[in-house]
């Protein structure tokens, strides 16, 4: 039996979490919701998602001050991707220096967009990582 990919969606617009929640179960995954950074990063612990989907503005603890909080060196495996409407160039490097993979516009993705994004990050809902290559 295939176990599949776990995703860990950080975002504070209840809306926002069903939506992304609906789309990312349809494409087969196990999606887990923290409302903001703080329930983030309990969660993290508890779930070792595969990919994290995480917004910037949140109350309590933003995206960025989760960035600054985790330790990635006990998450080599798991990808980040900021999932904001902010777009500036100076917000995209800044998210990449703290440890983000990918940094996409949310007005500008559609669900089959964000599908994709996700499966070129993790592989499909139960695939291997295309990242992960074995020795021969």
């Amino acid at each position: 039996m295939t176990v599949a990919k776990r995703i860990l969606v950080i975002e504070d617009e209840i809306i926002l979490q069903d939506v992304y929640k609906l789309v990312l179960t349809s494409g087969g995954y196990a999606v887990h919701v923290a409302s903001n950074g703080i329930e983030g990063l309990k969660k993290l612990k508890s779930v070792q998602p595969d990919l994290i989907l995480l917004d910037i503005f949140m109350p309590l603890m933003d995206g960025k001050e989760f960035l600054r909080n985790v330790d990635l060196s006990e998450y080599p495996d798991t990808k980040i991707i900021v999932y904001t409407n902010l777009s500036d160039k100076q917000t995209q490097i800044e998210m990449r220096q703290l440890g983000a993979h990918d940094f996409i516009v949310k007005s500008s993705m559609t669900p089959s967009d964000l599908l994709a994004v996700v499966a070129r990050h993790i592989g499909t809902s139960t695939s291997s990582s295309p990242k992960r290559r074995t020795n021969q």
